[in-house]
């Protein structure tokens, strides 16, 4: 998903906005994207993105689509900002509402853009204000976004139409793995993931995953439980893909309260790791399940390794700075309730 990066109007223009039309306007919103979010999309933007692109060039199959799949529209949907420029209508301004997979009663409000010389003159907000009475209208009972923490105008955009902070997530990286001394965490016992962990790593992720985050990403069980078909589709996956996944998980007993996945990239796209640690052991176990991933990626090939913690993991963040993890990007997660 793009995130939201409107900027705070000053004025209000009139007229210029309708409806966004999926067979004939997605090229378009999609360039329109490109220049203002190009240098920091995630994956999950950037697939996004070449979806739209492709669907822009179908245009049959897009008209078709929406004639045949009730749910095409609602993938598709929001509302745009035109302007005639040398005699033609282009389109300036975009968002997009989508309803939350996460949340049946919420309805994402995102890429928000609008082209940088037409910026500072309301469009932002009209676009915003109009999403928000679809989402009224369409019966949600809220309406949220993702916002970059460093984006004070599109902030103080949001919050003076009434949404509030409810979650964030911050991206942390390491330019390069240093030599690591592995750390123990006395009481607990550290092993290699197995197929059985996954009724306890599934609910382990129930626990941790803050709910305002589930709205955007949902828990998919088949990410933490998978059967043997699964880890078979992941093999091959991770074969054509040129990376390599691992998981460590940390026992309390028999209990298990944390789990590590490495992601170790064997082409230009750089190392992640994602954490899941049980809020009561926060502060205990980090530290043995970082060194030991960061140890394992030593052997790898040079790459920049990247992370996401939640707001409140803040024993997690002081943890990962210690091993020289650095705030790449936060988002904040609004809601605005109706």
């Amino acid at each position: 998903m793009v995130v939201t990066a409107a900027t705070e109007a000053t004025a209000q223009r009139q007229g210029g906005l309708r409806r966004l039309d999926p067979v004939r306007d997605l090229g378009e919103v999609a360039d329109l994207i490109t220049d203002a979010f190009a240098q920091d999309m995630d994956e999950r933007g950037r697939a996004a993105l070449r979806e739209m692109r492709l669907m822009g060039r179908l245009s049959p199959l897009v008209w078709w689509l929406s004639q045949a799949d009730p749910t095409f529209q609602d993938t598709f949907s929001g509302f745009v900002w035109e302007e005639a420029i040398s005699h033609k209508r282009q389109i300036v301004g975009n968002v997009n509402l989508n309803r939350a997979p996460g949340s049946r009663s919420r309805y994402i409000i995102c890429n928000v853009v609008v082209a940088q010389e037409y910026r500072n003159q309301g469009i932002g907000r009209r676009l915003t204000e109009r999403a928000i009475d679809q989402a009224r209208a369409n019966g949600a009972q809220a309406a949220v976004l993702q916002v970059r923490h460093d984006n004070p105008p599109a902030r103080h955009l949001y919050t003076g139409l009434g949404f509030e902070k409810v979650g964030g997530e911050i991206d942390l990286v390491a330019d390069q793995v240093r030599s690591i001394v592995i750390s123990d965490a006395p009481g607990y016992r550290v092993r290699a993931w197995r197929p059985a962990d996954g009724r306890a790593t599934y609910q382990l992720a129930q626990q941790v995953i803050p709910e305002p985050q589930q709205w955007f990403r949902p828990i998919q069980r088949v990410q933490y439980w998978p059967d043997w078909g699964n880890r078979l589709v992941d093999w091959l996956g991770n074969l054509i893909g040129g990376q390599q996944i691992q998981r460590l998980v940390i026992l309390n007993g028999q209990e298990l309260v944390g789990m590590v996945k490495i992601i170790i990239a064997r082409r230009q796209q750089g190392h992640r790791l994602a954490m899941l640690v049980h809020p009561e052991h926060a502060g205990q176990v980090e530290a043995a399940l970082i060194s030991r991933a960061l140890h394992k990626l030593a052997g790898a090939p040079p790459q920049p390794v990247q992370v996401t913690a939640y707001q409140r993991e803040t024993e997690l963040q002081r943890i990962l700075r210690t091993y020289g993890f650095e705030e790449m990007r936060t988002l904040l997660t609004l809601q605005k309730r109706f």
